[in-house]
């Protein structure tokens, strides 16, 4: 490039478009589909090519494409969109909201569309769909191995490690992770690495609680200590179920976190809003929203972007400590519990 100056030749190389089209999109004159002009102001931009700024800058839509889901999930959803609709703004790209029934027919896209967000916590279901399109997608969770999607997630592995981690550090050497299943990958991933962290300390052990949330936490529990467990740690796999088995163990005469510590997961509003105070993972929500714009925009710049293998990011989170969770101390409460379990196993079911 001489003289560094960018030309529309350079943009029409780099594009692998024609003079003729790079100069209309600058233009904002018709004749260009709007993916096109998309890609050409992209490329402008990051090339440093000077844009005319009575040209108003159109690079197209952005499908942030959700489902309904429970309401304590609905949290961590909101923050991704929030994320996602700040980068696009700087970008000077839009985010519409739609239901992931509309991918149902790609012939029904709007050709102002440039990507798509798949925002769902099934992705497998979803991923043909989105990739008929043709457009760039990127997945808000983990999608299937060698699936040729970029996905940007929580470094769950490493979340499940550092909280194994705290814990010992505060002489807990017999814990749990209580969750209601670990199908979701993410789950999966945070117990793996709660496992491995807790492998790294002698004398610590580590075992999962499972329940199902519709029915609440305390018979799991108590299942729990009669087969002869006697946690005095419990990390959640999120901060909906830490809640309730903070609720639970209160009223089981069980404190927190004089008996047993209890960590979650996610950082949600519910964890300041419950006593004690909540220790759990904050994670990189609304960064991960920024991300996947940004992945989307790397692959419109040029048939490079489009080329490049799948990428898989994991954003890395962070322990915030706060009050449920303290050193460890004799399991004085364990008796009385074993008492009320019996009991309850007594019952009709």
């Amino acid at each position: 490039m001489a003289g560094n100056r960018v030309t529309i030749q350079d943009l029409a190389d780099k594009l692998g478009l024609s003079k003729f089209s790079v100069s209309r999109a600058l233009s904002g004159k018709p004749g260009v589909g709007e993916a096109t002009r998309s890609r050409v102001f992209r490329a402008a931009q990051a090339m440093g090519y000077r844009i005319n700024q009575d040209v108003p800058i159109t690079t197209g839509q952005i499908l942030f494409v959700r489902q309904e889901i429970d309401p304590v999930s609905s949290e961590l959803w909101l923050n991704i969109m929030h994320g996602a609709e700040q980068e696009a703004d700087r970008l000077g790209f839009a985010i519409v909201p739609r239901q992931v029934r509309h991918l149902g027919d790609a012939r029904q896209m709007e050709s102002s569309i440039v990507g798509i967000i798949l925002a769902v916590p099934r992705p497998a279901e979803w991923t043909a769909a989105a990739l008929s399109t043709g457009l760039p997608v990127v997945c808000a969770s983990y999608v299937a191995p060698m699936e040729p999607i970029d996905q940007v997630v929580g470094a769950d592995w490493e979340a499940g490690f550092g909280v194994a981690g705290l814990l010992a550090s505060l002489g807990h050497t017999d814990m749990a992770f209580v969750h209601g299943s670990v199908a979701p990958l993410g789950r999966h991933e945070r117990l793996r690495g709660f496992r491995d962290g807790v492998q790294q300390h002698l004398g610590a052990a580590v075992e999962d609680i499972v329940f199902d949330e519709g029915l609440g936490f305390r018979r799991a529990f108590f299942a729990y200590l009669r087969a002869g467990g006697a946690p005095t740690a419990l990390f959640c796999a999120h901060d909906g179920i830490a809640v309730s088995v903070i609720s639970e163990l209160l009223r089981l005469g069980i404190r927190v976190p004089d008996d047993i510590s209890v960590v979650g997961f996610n950082d949600f509003v519910s964890a300041m809003q419950v006593s004690p105070r909540l220790t759990t993972v904050r994670t990189a929500q609304v960064e991960m929203g920024g991300a996947m714009v940004r992945c989307i925009a790397d692959r419109l710049i040029g048939p490079e972007g489009a080329s490049r293998p799948p990428v898989r990011l994991s954003l890395v989170s962070e322990i915030v400590v706060r009050e449920s969770t303290g050193p460890v101390a004799p399991k004085t409460w364990l008796a009385r519990a074993l008492d009320l379990a019996k009991a309850d196993e007594a019952l009709p079911a």
